[in-house]
């Protein structure tokens, strides 16, 4: 893919108004403004989230109806049975709920689907095979069922009760259930559409617990605290790349301090399985260490392996759990190497492929578990929306597809649905069943589409620099502002910045494919050299003078030290 580096036009009167009252430098101060966070306020409820910024959960439509409903099971001492989905946020969502109802006395089962045998959402076989054999009175779905039709009405004719917590893009009709609570259906201006599957849930666990307080339920026992769940949240929201803003962050934030503080056995285990650095675990640690692993249960086994672990009692049964999960990446990992070698070799038999807008690629038999991590390597690969598809033995087609910033996938597939099954998912990310007699008649449909809604442009990833910030302006004091940034990920990246005419004083070859260097921070008052990581390498001869850096500047904790490093995305020599 094609970029281009720009730096973000900054309102420097504004900025500047932020400097004094928060005590910050020019940069940060440039940072908040451009992000949105202009006036010392807004600044500092940025900066310092906390859990009373949250919005109330009676903003959400359908709260008070599900709550009223299951404060009613709890006394009556009724089963509650959760559906959840195979994914990190599934899990943790499952999790969650079962924790807090628990400890509210309820009697609450659940079950999680198999991704290849049961496939995603809420079936009416959850209703017939595992919730009305159980007892239950009451279902409640989690990070799912906002289109589970069948289901719903399979549940009603068992006479079962239904609470739909979901986040996902609903259709414009909504099953009959008793409650839905999810935050993009049409008749909720809660403003909170981006919560994650496990923001929705903590946030009907909130209100529930206020309901039973007015009901006097915690007179005989503890009121849970619930910040206590917000580590569970944590996971689940970063896991699931839901943008880190309003609830989001507070959330997030307030899960990271948990975990600091003194995490879970489960998580606790998988840090240590994991290799995660525990000094100061951040959201970088849970996208790229806790959370693939999570997922992996979901991916190559059956979810309940992640459940298991995040309900563990103590580190003595988490720690084998946490040991198999970190089995299960390492076999998702190759899996989705090969996959993705095959897919490469292909192409580059077949260069012409890349002339087209976008890449439809099929096989008979590829894992369904990894389809939409191969998407995502092939769109970073290739710079162009994919789908990758496996055809199983029926002839049916199962895929997974990724996107550029440019290109909303969901639109394309609906100008596209008469050549599937069905789809669902979001503008960067999807998912669709096939025949894969129709896997061309597909591709054709998206190629068309593309054509006519799309330019060059939109295939150009500009990529916008927060400051242009030269080594020898790098002080301990601005790494320690822009930690207060955090948590970064989606909606809140990391700062990125520009410098130029670096000199390198060595290179190092470390791991597989990455490169240390230690640049000259010529001019620096606080540093006569900086430490720089470059991990994915493209190759090639060892640098010895950088014309141009594109960059991200922190910390490098280790065995209680710290030291800056940067952390380089990409550069020009």
């Amino acid at each position: 893919m094609q970029a281009s580096w720009t730096t973000t036009e900054v309102d420097e009167s504004r900025a500047k108004t932020l400097e004094a009252p928060l005590g910050i430098s020019p940069v940060t101060a440039a940072i908040l403004t451009a992000r949105g966070h202009d006036t010392p306020e807004a600044a500092r409820a940025f900066l310092t989230p906390t859990l009373a910024g949250l919005r109330s959960p009676e903003r959400l439509f359908g709260m008070d109806v599900a709550v009223d409903r299951l404060a009613r099971a709890i006394t009556d001492g009724e089963m509650i049975f959760i559906c959840g989905d195979y994914d990190a946020d599934g899990i943790t969502s499952t999790a969650l709920l079962i924790t807090f109802l628990q400890s509210a006395g309820a009697r609450v089962a659940c079950h999680l689907p198999h991704r290849v045998s049961d496939g995603y959402g809420f079936h009416p076989s959850q209703v017939k095979e595992h919730a009305q054999p159980a007892g239950a009175r009451v279902i409640i779905t989690v990070d799912c069922g906002s289109t589970s039709f069948e289901a719903v009405e399979e549940a009603r004719a068992c006479g079962i009760d239904v609470i739909i917590t979901d986040h996902h893009t609903t259709g414009a009709s909504l099953p009959d259930a008793l409650a839905i609570i999810n935050p993009k259906q049409p008749d909720c201006d809660s403003g909170m559409n981006d919560l994650a599957g496990v923001g929705v849930a903590f946030y009907l666990a909130v209100a529930l617990r206020t309901r039973l307080r007015e009901i006097g339920h915690w007179k005989t026992g503890a009121e849970p605290n619930l910040k206590a769940l917000c580590d569970i949240v944590a996971l689940g929201t970063i896991a699931d790349i839901v943008p880190l803003t309003r609830e989001n962050r507070i959330l997030t934030r307030a899960g990271l301090d948990m975990i600091n503080r003194g995490p879970r056995p489960g998580i606790a285990s998988l840090l240590t399985a994991s290799k995660a650095n525990k000094e100061n675990v951040d959201a970088e640690d849970i996208a790229f260490r806790l959370a693939p692993r999570i997922n992996a249960a979901g991916r190559m086994d059956h979810a309940q392996v992640g459940l298991d672990l995040m309900l563990a009692p103590s580190q003595v049964q988490a720690t084998p759990i946490a040991k198999e999960l970190c089995r299960l990446n390492t076999h998702r990992q190759t899996t989705e190497a090969r996959i993705f070698e095959e897919i490469a070799t292909y192409i580059n038999e077949s260069p012409a492929l890349l002339d087209r807008k976008s890449l439809v690629l099929a096989k008979n038999g590829w894992h369904p578990g990894v389809l939409g991590i191969v998407a995502s390597r092939v769109v970073r690969e290739y710079g162009k929306p994919a789908f990758v598809i496996s055809v199983d033995e029926n002839g049916v087609g199962k895929g997974s597809g990724r996107s550029i910033p440019g290109v909303d996938l969901y639109t394309a597939l609906s100008a596209s649905a008469d050549t599937l099954m069905r789809f669902g998912g979001h503008r960067q990310a999807a998912g669709l069943q096939v025949m894969g007699s129709r896997i061309v008649d597909f591709h054709r449909s998206l190629e068309s589409h593309l054509t006519e809604t799309t330019s060059e442009q939109d295939y150009i990833t500009a990529i916008v620099a927060d400051a242009r910030l030269p080594l020898s302006a790098i002080t301990p004091a601005l790494i320690d502002e822009l930690e207060t940034l955090a948590p970064f990920g989606e909606g809140n990246r990391e700062p990125l910045f520009i410098a130029e005419d670096i000199q390198v004083l060595s290179t190092t070859e470390v791991g597989r494919n990455h490169r240390r260097y230690i640049l000259a921070a010529t001019g620096n008052t606080y540093l006569d050299k900086c430490m720089a990581i470059r991990f994915n390498h493209p190759g090639g001869p060892p640098e010895k003078r950088i014309a141009k850096l594109l960059y991200s500047l922190r910390w490098n904790r280790w065995n209680g030290g710290k030291s800056p490093q940067l952390l380089i995305h990409d550069m020009e020599i």
